[in-house]
């Protein structure tokens, strides 16, 4: 059995959690999470932000269990598995 990664945790929560689109020249990374029907909020927690800050949240290379990281993510914000 292979290990989860974020998109279990994506496909399980049924929200994704991204980037805004921002000048990063002139305004910090800006996060946000979007639902299955493509609705963005952004995140504001301060306690989540800081999270995501100290957190890697993305590994290619699979050296980081992202599936840990995104459902952490989620309980902070208050979202449940969709089942």
């Amino acid at each position: 059995m292979s290990l989860k990664t974020h998109l279990d945790a994506i496909r399980e929560y049924g929200h994704k959690i991204g980037p805004a689109e921002v000048n990063t020249n002139t305004a910090p990374v800006e996060y946000y999470v979007e639902d299955e029907k493509g609705r963005r909020t952004p995140i504001t927690n301060n306690e989540a932000l800081q999270f995501i800050a100290n957190a890697k949240m993305d590994d290619p290379a699979g050296g980081i269990n992202t599936y840990d990281n995104y459902t952490k993510l989620f309980t902070i914000l208050g979202i449940r598995p969709k089942w």
